[in-house]
């Protein structure tokens, strides 16, 4: 049984911090409905800043089309409720396609229904209270995830970076030393990741330093010359002959601390001979440019 408990992570935190916030600033206002205060301060807690921009964006559109749309269709369908729920629905979220709201069409429509049931005296309360409450929810919650140590993942980019560049040599070793066709679905996987934490820190600009955006820039190069990596040691592993290796290429393996046999070195001369060493020499390039971006990052 494994007794390990994580930590309190500081979304967490911020979390319940958020809502605390949020209720009391609805309190403060004598609100009657102050759960959607915490509802959308729960809403806008997103892992990044850029997340967090755009669910506050998704969740007040949505609350404040429906709630529109609520009051006018209890005004203009007073006697006929049912068929102007109905009717309303097609044309709100119609409406949403067209803005480019397609995450606000479910909050829109639950906002819009809700008030079509509501009493006609109490519809306007009900949705201007409603996007109120929302609305001190997702600014307070976007106040303390932009104030409150933003999330920043650099760190942890550079090092699957360096993590990937240091798996490349063992690779290298297998296929061009000794021969064998190694699995490089662990490399593909770990060059995967980088991808996904790269889309995550380039939605953290908002808010961040000043050369986030460069920094962003460097980490696309990065990230780029590890594809290039695998897409030389791919095409190696593609090649039914690896030829023989070139003198050039094998005093640079051996300068990465790879054991280079006796015999297996001569003047390329077939065309597996130039070819390999032509993507060979490549991925060493790709590989030692990384190296001097991840220092200097």
């Amino acid at each position: 049984m494994d007794r390990h408990v994580p930590p309190i992570g500081l979304r967490t935190v911020k979390t319940g911090l958020a809502v605390a916030l949020a209720l009391l600033f609805a309190d403060l206002r004598g609100s009657p409905l102050p759960i959607f205060a915490a509802i959308g301060a729960i809403s806008a807690m997103s892992r990044t800043v850029g997340d967090a921009f755009e669910t506050c964006r998704t969740q007040f559109a949505g609350i404040l089309l429906g709630a529109g749309f609520g009051v006018v269709f209890v005004s203009l369908f007073a006697d006929a409720r049912y068929i102007g729920i109905g009717l309303g629905l097609i044309v709100l979220i119609h409406l949403c396609v067209r803005l480019r709201l397609r995450f606000a069409v479910p909050l829109a429509c639950i906002v819009f229904t809700a008030i079509c049931l509501s009493p006609a005296h109490e519809a306007l309360g009900y949705g201007a209270n409603r996007l109120l409450d929302t609305a001190i929810g997702l600014a307070t919650a976007l106040v303390i995830n932009v104030t409150l140590k933003p999330y920043n993942n650099h760190r942890r980019i550079v090092e699957l970076l360096g993590q990937f560049r240091q798996a490349v040599p063992a690779y290298v070793d297998e296929r061009v030393l000794h021969g064998r066709y190694p699995d490089l679905s662990p490399l593909g996987a770990q060059l995967g990741r980088i991808a996904e934490e790269l889309a995550i820190f380039e939605k953290q600009r908002l808010f961040r330093m000043r050369d986030h955006s460069a920094q962003a820039v460097y980490l696309r190069g990065c990230e780029k010359l590890a594809q290039s990596i695998w897409q030389e040691l791919s095409a190696l592993c593609a090649m039914d002959e690896k030829g023989h290796l070139s003198t050039e290429n094998a005093a640079r393996l051996a300068a990465l601390g790879l054991h280079v046999p006796d015999g297996i070195c001569a003047m390329p001369q077939s065309t597996a001979d130039v070819v390999g060493n032509y993507h060979l020499d490549n991925l060493l390039r790709a590989w030692q440019f990384l190296g001097e971006f991840n220092r200097a990052e």
